[in-house]
């Protein structure tokens, strides 16, 4: 009997570590094949499964198996603690699913955090929650919510402008058409000055900025629509436009940045090889045009390698503007780093407060302690969020469940405390350490 799509596969089924639904498609011969980030097989009925880890970023391999034996002692402690609990019911395995498509480098947190604490106590999702990351976000729950409201449109008016500014359009008639944005309009008109000055390699930048907003508003990772659902044409269409924008060198986006680097006499245009983009750094001699090709190769990218969903996104783009105007990135009277020192903050009172709800340390003894330790920001608020919402009541399930969610925050290779893709926490983690306070007194202790 064929299964029916997206239902779980039994418990025993699936080891733990992993979570698996049918496709609610057969096959007559045997499969297993490699599917990015899940692998696709078939059952001893013929019943195609799709099966992932839920240890965040871990991919199969080229076969569609699993390298299990390279998990370090953390992850095979987690996966002890599952296979304690026996068989688990669909609210938990579908809330496990959701808290490993949390992404800590997400616009949404911390209020995807909140609801996934929610959930743990509750023992189950909402019906319609948050959209929390780019890898595979809304497996656990019946449809997705954004926590990006208007995105779209801003990024359609930011479109609006760009385009009105190039095409010679006054300042004042352009804030009258969007009052919303009257701040960003103005500085954007005063960054780049009179249209008829822009030099060649300015408005072809500016011809690439908008390339890139047109992609996100036609394929954004905050809407409701989760990017790993998507099959058949829609997904070859987001493949292809992808490619023609980012990837392809004989896509639009590509050409545009090989007719810019030789405007500008730069190197190739390399956003995606960090060895090919060093290399072409280190030839630059002259500052200003070092300055240049980051701005270029930082526009060429998209927002943070295509991803419309990182919590810098509109930061990104009016930093790529003053890039077209002044030829570097930064903005003087911007605060630098502020979001990333926001993050590690964030994160850190999360994953405090979660080990020591493990450790069952009181909240209010943790608090005092605290209160004689300069961390150099507060954690109290996260911290309280973490205790209200998990409650007194304790189960090994919930507190596994927990485990999870505190792995993820610390461990999470996009944006985590300790991610090593994208830049960690280290410093911030070691400064906290050096005064006593640590976020993972529950796991070494285990």
């Amino acid at each position: 009997m064929t299964k029916q799509k997206d239902e779980l596969v039994p418990n025993g089924q699936v080891p733990p570590g992993f979570e698996a639904v049918y496709t609610g498609e057969t096959s007559s011969t045997p499969v297993r094949e490699n599917q990015m980030t899940s692998t696709l097989y078939s059952d001893e009925n013929g019943n195609l499964i799709s099966e992932w880890c839920t240890i965040p970023w871990v991919f199969p391999d080229e076969a569609g198996g699993w390298k299990e034996d390279a998990w370090d002692d953390t992850v095979k402690h987690l996966n002890d603690m599952q296979s304690k609990l026996g068989p688990l019911t669909d609210s938990i395995r579908l809330l496990r699913s959701h808290i490993t498509g949390l992404i800590p480098c997400d616009s949404g947190l911390p209020v995807t955090v909140d609801e996934v604490l929610f959930a743990i106590a509750r023992g189950k999702l909402e019906r319609s929650s948050f959209r929390n990351g780019c890898l595979c976000s809304g497996m656990g729950c019946d449809q997705l919510k954004t926590s990006q409201p208007g995105q779209l449109e801003s990024l359609n008016t930011i479109y609006a402008v760009i385009t009105a500014y190039l095409a010679g359009e006054l300042r004042e008639d352009v804030v009258k058409a969007h009052p919303e944005a009257t701040g960003f309009i103005n500085r954007t008109y005063e960054w780049l000055g009179s249209v008829s000055e822009l030099s060649q390699v300015q408005t072809k930048m500016l011809d690439r900025v908008l390339l890139t907003l047109s992609f996100f508003t036609k394929l954004s990772y905050t809407g409701t629509d989760p990017q790993c659902s998507l099959e058949g044409s829609a997904l070859q269409d987001m493949e292809a436009l992808s490619q023609d924008v980012f990837y392809d060198e004989n896509g639009r986006g590509p050409r545009l940045d090989a007719e810019i680097s030789e405007l500008a006499g730069l190197p190739k245009i390399s956003p995606w090889d960090a060895a090919a983009y060093q290399e072409a750094l280190d030839t630059l001699q002259d500052e200003q045009q070092q300055e240049l090709y980051k701005t270029c190769c930082h526009i060429a990218s998209g927002i943070h390698t295509a991803s419309d969903c990182h919590h810098s996104t509109f930061r990104f783009i009016e930093s790529q503007i003053h890039g077209v105007a002044t030829g570097r990135l930064g903005i003087p009277t911007r605060n630098a780093q502020s979001e990333k020192q926001r993050l590690g903050h964030t994160l850190f009172g999360y994953a405090l407060g979660l080990d020591k709800w493990l450790m069952r340390v009181p909240l209010q003894f943790l608090l005092l302690d605290l209160g004689h330790i300069d961390l150099g920001f507060d954690p109290r608020n996260n911290i309280v969020r973490v205790y209200a919402c998990l409650g007194e009541e304790r189960t090994p399930e919930k507190e596994w469940l927990a485990a999870c969610l505190w792995y993820t925050l610390v461990h999470n290779q996009q944006g985590g405390l300790m991610g090593s893709w994208t830049s960690s926490h280290t410093d911030l983690i070691q400064q906290c350490k050096d005064k006593g306070v640590t976020m993972n007194e529950w796991m070494d202790s285990a």
